[in-house]
């Protein structure tokens, strides 16, 4: 039932073969190059506000926790791209790995969720810039063929559980060390 939704969801949001050419470069843009505007935003914003600072090292530990959370996975479980399968569409060339969850979505969900667990109310408009990122990222790379939605799901759930758990830790060391 859940692979049936799953493939479902999937060719619902796949590009179809007579797509828009400009659609699929910038849908080819989103998957591959957008992730790195909050990354820019955030190092640029690091030199001048110290509370970035902060924020980039919750992001970073959050990363390091939920990519070997993703590697483990990874490696233990095999899921095939779809277009492994050859179901829909492919616009994008990618190795033959496995595609749960996504590692593009770990990352800039990663990113969202410790914004808006942490920061929300100080960086509202860089919490709100970070989600368009974050759906753009993830809307492409089922768009072009590289993943299912199940993948997307799993990669924010995985990002939301670490980003939570890095904070309730935080705010643990911190009471117990000042």
């Amino acid at each position: 039932m859940l692979l049936n939704i799953n493939t479902h969801l999937f060719l619902l949001i796949n590009a179809q073969e007579q797509a828009s050419k400009l659609f699929i470069l910038f849908a080819v843009f989103c998957a591959n190059y957008l992730i790195l505007l909050p990354i820019g935003l955030l190092a640029i914003c690091c030199i001048y506000k110290p509370l970035y600072r902060t924020l980039v090292i919750k992001i970073l530990i959050s990363l390091a926790l939920v990519l070997t959370v993703t590697f483990i996975i990874r490696h233990l479980f095999y899921s095939p791209r779809p277009f492994v399968l050859n179901v829909g569409t492919n616009f994008l060339t990618h190795d033959k790995t496995s595609s749960l969850p996504s590692q593009h979505a770990v990352f800039i969900w990663t990113i969202c969720f410790s914004i808006y667990l942490n920061y929300k109310k100080q960086f509202k408009s860089f919490a709100y810039l970070s989600t368009v990122v974050a759906l753009l990222v993830c809307w492409s790379r089922i768009y072009l063929g590289v993943h299912w939605p199940l993948d997307i799901l799993v990669g924010m759930l995985l990002s939301f559980i670490s980003v939570f758990l890095i904070k309730k830790f935080w705010f643990l060391y911190y009471k117990i060390y000042k």
